[in-house]
């Protein structure tokens, strides 16, 4: 049984159909969620002897609770993109390790690859070849920077949970007539969470001279738990296809 919000809101919801884009989006994921979350961090710890000091730790791009353990989130994709804060400057020659597990507890997915672009907001798009996430199962994906290769012990680290439902054919119709913006707030009221962002991402990156999607990013951002530094543009890691092709940096 899902633990998220339900797959589809109504507009009839008090209030919601008022509010702007961002207020929108904090309603939905941050407002008043149910109690129940998946074990997990949303931001990443780490020994400060192995990773350099940085203004914010690695940080999930989810919905936490008031612990800081993020929610379930729901997507429609069968092969979502996960999005974090990576604070860590290319030159420090680090490399990250993404894993993705099924309920059986086995890896779908894992594979190691080096962390070239600037520090700040980056999405990661699995490779064609994992297999589709199956609809009415949870996945737990765990991110780390590796931040000592001889002591993984020492890894910052953020994990979660994403589960996989169906589209509803209401869902489809609506977001076939929608503009990007609309879309968002679609997606924010069907309670998918990775749609939402993936999408907000994108109109705010497609429209950069708006100054009020401007401000919606950063604070998007701030309420995530990115409390010093802000990225205004984000990069994208085209996933390698296994943890055979791990892409060496030194």
């Amino acid at each position: 049984m899902s633990i998220s919000l339900p797959l589809f809101v109504t507009h009839n919801v008090i209030g919601a159909e008022e509010l702007s884009l961002i207020e929108k989006v904090k309603y939905f994921f941050l407002g008043k969620r149910p109690s129940k979350v998946a074990t997990g961090r949303q931001r990443g710890g780490a020994r400060r002897d192995r990773c350099p000091n940085v203004p914010d730790s690695l940080t999930a791009l989810v919905p936490f609770d008031v612990d800081g353990v993020p929610f379930v989130e729901q997507t429609i994709s069968d092969r979502p993109t996960f999005w974090f804060y990576i604070p860590y400057l290319p030159v420090s020659r680090r490399n990250a390790e993404f894993v993705l597990i099924d309920e059986n507890e086995d890896d779908v997915y894992s594979a190691t690859f080096s962390l070239s672009q600037k520090e700040g907001i980056a999405s990661l798009q699995l490779p064609l070849t994992v297999p589709p996430l199956k609809q009415g199962k949870k996945y737990q994906w765990v991110f780390s920077v590796i931040c000592n290769p001889l002591n993984r012990s020492g890894d910052a680290t953020v994990n979660g949970w994403v589960e996989r439902v169906p589209e509803s054919s209401n869902l489809n119709s609506r977001l076939k007539v929608a503009t990007t913006r609309e879309q968002v707030s679609i997606y924010a009221e069907a309670g998918l969470w990775y749609e939402t962002l993936a999408t907000f991402a994108t109109l705010w990156k497609n429209n950069p001279q708006d100054k009020y999607l401007t401000k919606d990013w950063v604070s998007l951002q701030q309420t995530l738990g990115i409390t010093r530094l802000y990225s205004k543009e984000w990069t994208l890691y085209f996933l390698p296809e296994s943890a055979k092709n791990v892409q060496q940096n030194h």
